[in-house]
């Protein structure tokens, strides 16, 4: 009986002592998402080099109708980083060092005290060093955590999946894409399809359309932005008679970035809409524009919200998660197919 006890005993600590390297046994992270705890000292953070961190993590983000930053700060020296912290969702860790460190560096650590966590280790010799190193790494921080919390946001998504609005657009044009149980009021036409949460606080939706791919211009900035109004003219008018959905280019511009999901060229759009010829409405966009090669297509994804009196930050986030959730047809049968860069400057 002792040796059977003693043997039990043995394979617990066993199995305990092989789930420690895991995140099994952490605890939820905690604190609103997009929030980062910057861990630094007082004199630090009064420095040069504190200065430039939070001067990078207070960015204002782009393409919003009005400012709002980046990220929502909290702070605390090294000496009050206890357990009762450590779980927070986002963290940098600054540690500033002459006698430990000779020159600035970073280390990126993913649930590192928590589930859905991110950590930034940032270590440097002096003020200086630091203030240049954040600045020359500022998109690589910004885009630890605006990474993190998407792919937070996508796994919540696929928790919390509306099956009749994922179905609706993979019998339209044979995508997967993630799309919440709030997302259920719908709307077809020839090559089009709209779902929204049809809400009157902050409404929320994903437009998908696709048209025939024939030539590597189609994905300039220009040509991509003529056929969303286009497109948008056709299929969301407004309830003025004449009305309909535009893209805004005076105030604010819309910004094109090339960018590669799922190792496949991307055409991302961050803008703003807006009601032409009727009401004052509007709000950002962000959209994705990708080859599907199997069915000679450009498919567009796009979400857009609508929220007046409200920031828009966060919700435009959540409609950027369910953009990059998106699978094209080669990616949903494991084809491997070429991507073709816009190559044009």
């Amino acid at each position: 009986m002792k040796r059977f006890f003693f043997i039990t005993l043995a394979a617990a600590m066993t199995l305990l002592y092989g789930c420690r390297n895991t995140d099994v046994l952490l605890p939820n992270s905690i604190g609103s998402i997009f929030e980062v705890l910057v861990v630094i000292d007082q004199k630090d953070w009064k420095s040069e080099g504190g200065k430039a961190l939070f001067d990078i993590l207070n960015e204002s983000a782009p393409a919003l109708p009005q400012p709002e930053a980046l990220f929502k700060l909290s702070k605390v020296p090294h000496n009050a980083f206890d357990h009762l912290v450590k779980p927070a969702r986002n963290i940098v860790v600054v540690t500033v060092d002459s006698l430990l460190y000779t020159k600035a560096s970073m280390k990126l650590a993913k649930n590192k005290w928590a589930k859905n966590q991110m950590v930034v280790f940032i270590t440097a010799p002096n003020s200086s060093s630091l203030a240049n190193y954040v600045m020359a790494k500022k998109r690589t921080i910004q885009q630890a955590f605006i990474n993190s919390e998407r792919a937070n946001q996508m796994d919540y998504y696929k928790a919390n999946a509306n099956q009749t609005a994922m179905k609706k657009a993979y019998e339209k044009f044979g995508v997967r894409i993630t799309l919440p149980t709030d997302l259920n009021k719908y709307k077809e036409a020839d090559n089009f399809l709209w779902i929204s949460n049809g809400s009157i606080d902050a409404n929320k939706n994903i437009i998908i359309y696709a048209y025939p791919y024939t030539d590597q211009k189609q994905l300039t900035e220009k040509e991509l932005l003529s056929r969303r109004d286009s497109v948008l003219k056709v299929n969301i008018s407004g309830s003025v008679e004449g009305s309909y959905m535009g893209t805004e280019y005076d105030v604010i511009p819309p910004i094109m970035k090339e960018i590669w999901v799922n190792d496949a060229y991307c055409a991302e759009i961050h803008g703003l809409w807006k009601m032409k010829n009727g009401e004052v409405m509007g709000g950002p966009f962000v959209s994705h524009s990708r080859v599907d090669e199997l069915g000679s297509r450009i498919i567009t994804v796009e979400g857009f919200v609508f929220a007046p009196g409200r920031d828009k930050l966060n919700n435009i986030r959540q409609m950027e998660a369910m953009v990059y959730s998106l699978r094209l047809p080669q990616e949903i049968n494991e084809i491997t197919v070429t991507a073709k860069a816009n190559t044009r400057k």
